[in-house]
C-alpha cells in the first residue's frame, strides 16, 4: 500500500500517514492523535483531510512512529545513547500511578472512555473478530494451504500491531511458496495445538522462513511471531515489543533481562510484564478488558514523551 501523508483540515493533529486498511476505512497515523480509522479518499473530498507530500526522511521517521518505533537516531545522538547506556537504565515512568497519569490524559476516562473505546479498542476487536473467522480451526481443517496463507496475510494488514510494511504482511508474504505450509501447519499448531504456548510460539517463528529483497534470510520480530495469538486469544496472550516491555518492568520495580533469543523463557517473561501491569491497573481501579488493553496502554505511554515535573512539585506516588 502506497502511503500518503495527510493533515487535518481543522484539527491541530499534526502530520497523518496511512498505515493499514480496515475494510473500506484505512487507519491513518497523526504524531499528535494517534491512530484515526478513516474513509480517506471522502475526508480529502470533503477537506476534512488534506494531502501533503513530506520529505522522505520525514515520511520514514513518521512510519516508525506510527509503529511505536523510534527513527533511527544520528551519529552524534547515537554516540551519546551508547555513552548513556553506560550508566544504569531508567524507567520511562517513575510510578505506574504516572504513567496512568499520562493515559488519562491520552484517553479520558481510561480503558472505558470514549477516546479509548472508539481510536485503541475500535481497530483492535475488528482485528480479533478478523482472527476469529479467517484462522479458526474450521478454517485450518476445511481449507487450502495457500487459502489459510491469504488469511493470515489479509490479517497482518489489518492491524497496527506488526507494522504491515516493516514487520507485518509484506514480510509475510517474502516467506517462500515452498515454505508456506511448514508455516501453516506451525500457524495451526500455535493457535489450536496442546502444549506450553511459550513453546508454541518459539516454533512458529522458527517456520517463518522471511526474506529480504535481496532474498537473504530476515529476522521475525516479536510483534510479528504474537500478533495471531493474541488477536486470536487476547485473555490469556499478549503481542510484546521488547523495549517498552522492558521499560515497564522498570516501571514495575524489577529489571527484566534483554535476549535476543525469540524463545519460550523470553516470552514467558514479558507475559509475566503484561499480567503483572493488569493486575496494577485493576488495583489502581482501571477495568482493561483482556491483555490487548494491557499491550495498548503499555506501547501507547511509551510512544509519548511524559511531561516534565513542575519545579517543586511532589514525586508520584
Amino acid at each position: 500500500m502506497t502511503q500518503r501523508t495527510f493533515v487535518h483540515g481543522a484539527l491541530e493533529w499534526g502530520h497523518g500517514i496511512e498505515v493499514a486498511l480496515q475494510g473500506k476505512k484505512s487507519l491513518v497515523y497523526f504524531d499528535k492523535a494517534g491512530a484515526k480509522p478513516m474513509y480517506v479518499d471522502t475526508a480529502l473530498a470533503t477537506g476534512t483531510l488534506k494531502a501533503i507530500t513530506l520529505p522522505p526522511d520525514e515520511v520514514a521517521a513518521l512510519a516508525l512512529r506510527a509503529a511505536g518505533r523510534k527513527p533511527k537516531a544520528s551519529a552524534t545522538s547515537a554516540a551519546k545513547k551508547r555513552s548513556a547506556a553506560k550508566t544504569a537504565k531508567k524507567a520511562v515512568f517513575a510510578s505506574l500511578a504516572e504513567q496512568l497519569a499520562l493515559f488519562e490524559r491520552l484517553f479520558a476516562g481510561g480503558f472505558g472512555g470514549e477516546a479509548f473505546v472508539k481510536d485503541a479498542r475500535g481497530p483492535v476487536d475488528a482485528g480479533v473478530a478478523l482472527a476469529q473467522e479467517l484462522l479458526s480451526s474450521k478454517v485450518f481443517s476445511g481449507e487450502a494451504n495457500e487459502r489459510v496463507f491469504e488469511n493470515a496475510q489479509q490479517l497482518l494488514a489489518q492491524t497496527n500491531i506488526a507494522h504491515p510494511v516493516f514487520e507485518g504482511s509484506l514480510p509475510f508474504k517474502s516467506i517462500p511458496e515452498a515454505d508456506r505450509p511448514a508455516a501453516v501447519a506451525a500457524l495451526k499448531e500455535l493457535l489450536h495445538g496442546s502444549g506450553e504456548y511459550g513453546e508454541r510460539l518459539a516454533r512458529f517463528a522458527a517456520a517463518l522462513n522471511l526474506r529480504d529483497k535481496k532474498g537473504a534470510a530476515r529476522k521475525v520480530t516479536w510483534p510479528l511471531a504474537t500478533v495471531f495469538g493474541a488477536l486470536f486469544d487476547p485473555k490469556n496472550n499478549t503481542p510484546v515489543k521488547t523495549t517498552a516491555f522492558t521499560s515497564q518492568a522498570r516501571t514495575l520495580g524489577y529489571e527484566l533481562e534483554r535476549s535476543s533469543n525469540l524463545d519460550a523463557a523470553a516470552y514467558t517473561k514479558f507475559l509475566e510484564v503484561a499480567v503483572k501491569t493488569r493486575d496494577a491497573l485493576v488495583t489502581a481501579g482501571q477495568q482493561p478488558r483482556d491483555l490487548l488493553d494491557v499491550y495498548t496502554f503499555i506501547t501507547r505511554t511509551h510512544a509519548e514523551k511524559p511531561e516534565p515535573a513542575e519545579p517543586g512539585a511532589a514525586p508520584a506516588a
